[in-house]
């Protein structure tokens, strides 16, 4: 009787949700890159470090929250056995 191994649906669905969040947190960054330009540009007017400011913070918290979803996945995946864990 042959055995084939099976489809790895669940690591195609995974990795599949990890390209697309990275894809929304490239575009937020973009945002914010955009958020931090119009503060550079309007140096000449009061209150343009907000902006500036308002870019960094969210830059830093895309990518803490990028990093923790990736590493929660990664995580259960290895957990699940879908991709082999070095132990």
């Amino acid at each position: 009787m042959l055995f084939r191994k099976p489809f790895p649906v669940k690591k195609i669905f995974l990795w599949s949700v990890v390209f697309i969040f990275g894809l929304a947190v490239s575009f937020l960054f973009l945002l914010s890159i955009i958020s931090i330009n119009i503060g550079l540009s309007n140096l000449n007017q009061d209150g343009f470090f907000i902006p500036i400011m308002a870019g960094i913070l969210f830059i830093g918290i895309c990518l803490f929250l990028f990093i923790w979803v990736i590493r929660f996945i990664i995580g259960l995946l290895k957990e699940k056995d879908i991709i082999r864990s070095k132990r």
